[in-house]
């Protein structure tokens, strides 16, 4: 999704609100920042293993429907612990890719 050009005074007045927290925050800095993080935004960090509420948010779903997912098979997940799950991001990919797919009863 492409939006529209921030103005420079904007990026300015965020820059200087944000001077105490990032000294070395500047304008274009920040103007970088931001259109990476919109580059990136469609993108999936593969790199970790992602918590249940992560998927959820991910998949537009409720967490409910990610342990439904999981149970089903369509997901894959690591149980670290009774409580404690982690999902593989691949197969959030996947999901995201392919949809689920109709098994046969």
């Amino acid at each position: 999704m492409q939006s529209e050009k921030i103005p420079s005074a904007i990026l300015n007045a965020a820059a200087l609100l944000l001077q105490p927290y990032l000294p070395d925050l500047t304008p274009q800095k920040l103007e970088t920042a931001l259109a990476a993080k919109e580059k990136n935004a469609g993108e999936l960090d593969l790199s970790r293993k992602l918590t249940r509420a992560e998927c959820a948010r991910i998949l537009g779903v409720s967490v409910n429907s990610v342990h439904r997912y999981i149970q089903n098979g369509y997901l894959r997940a690591i149980n670290i612990s009774p409580r404690l799950v982690r999902v593989d991001p691949e197969s959030v990919q996947e999901l995201l890719t392919n949809g689920i797919i109709a098994r046969e009863k």
